[in-house]
């Protein structure tokens, strides 16, 4: 989609917002225009985990929402203990 499209879409949808959204979209705009520098450049070894989420994902090496939430209970488990020691 170019920038012209995009803008185009972005103009026809709101025509259809009531003012509350309306609102709401300019204040998306406005955070984003300001650059207050809320999002920061990946470090190496997050750009590293990020690689191998999508490798895991490609290879069907993913979890359960059960599965994941057993992982984290046994995971806070095992540091709770070590706290008590």
């Amino acid at each position: 989609m170019t920038r012209t499209e995009a803008m185009a879409l972005i103009n026809a949808k709101l025509a259809s917002l009531d003012d509350a959204r309306v609102q709401a979209v300019a204040e998306i705009v406005e955070d984003i225009a300001a650059e207050d520098g809320a999002m920061r450049q990946l470090s190496a070894l997050e750009l590293e985990l990020l690689e191998q989420s999508r490798a895991d994902f490609a290879a069907g090496r993913t979890l359960s929402l059960e599965e994941a939430e057993a992982r984290t209970e046994a995971f806070l488990a095992r540091r709770r203990a070590q706290r008590r020691l």
